[in-house]
């Protein structure tokens, strides 16, 4: 699993206010991705880890939280993890910061949504949260918000697309010349 340091201004440790842990889903079903709408940003299914939490158990209750279906660890190969030093960042209080967010993504099968069973914080239904599968090359054009944040959502998404790129690349040779790289 490889692991992608995004840190542009060289931002040291000691000039970070917060660090974030989270987890994100890369489901997928053809050649189509599910994406979240949310507070005007595009995020793929995922959040916080909770206290006390593994990064496994947080998937799983993410997912079943904002889709409705639970996903067991079996089904979810971590994919990568993304550290990025995120400078400058306005948060919702209106204040900025420097910031560290380590997020570890997690790919699987897309199983489809039971509306009956998603779990929406007050904050999700308030800034119309939304799930929306759509096919994976228009992954970085889906979000045309104002949001003073979508440049470090964009620019987190934008990383995944690229891994996403080479996975179909080793899966069209796997498939064409039955070749398996490590």
């Amino acid at each position: 699993m490889e692991t992608i340091i995004i840190n542009d201004t060289n931002l040291q440790d000691g000039d970070i206010h917060k660090v974030g842990n989270k987890v994100r889903a890369v489901l997928l079903r053809d050649n189509n991705i599910l994406i979240s709408h949310y507070g005007g940003i595009v995020l793929l299914p995922g959040g916080s880890i909770d206290k006390g939490e593994t990064k496994e158990d947080a998937i799983i209750r993410e997912l079943e939280e904002e889709t409705g279906i639970i996903y067991n660890r079996e089904e979810l190969e971590e994919l990568l993890t993304i550290k990025y030093y995120q400078p400058n960042y306005p948060t919702r209080d209106n204040k900025v910061i420097n910031r560290l967010i380590i997020t570890s993504y997690y790919l699987s099968n897309y199983k489809g949504i039971d509306l009956n069973n998603i779990k929406r914080t007050d904050k999700e239904q308030k800034d119309n949260f939304r799930l929306e599968l759509i096919p994976v090359e228009k992954l970085l054009t889906q979000d045309v918000s104002n949001n003073p944040r979508r440049e470090y959502f964009d620019r987190e998404l934008s990383e995944v697309s690229k891994e996403l790129r080479k996975l179909r690349i080793w899966y069209s040779l796997f498939l064409r010349y039955n070749i398996y790289v490590e």
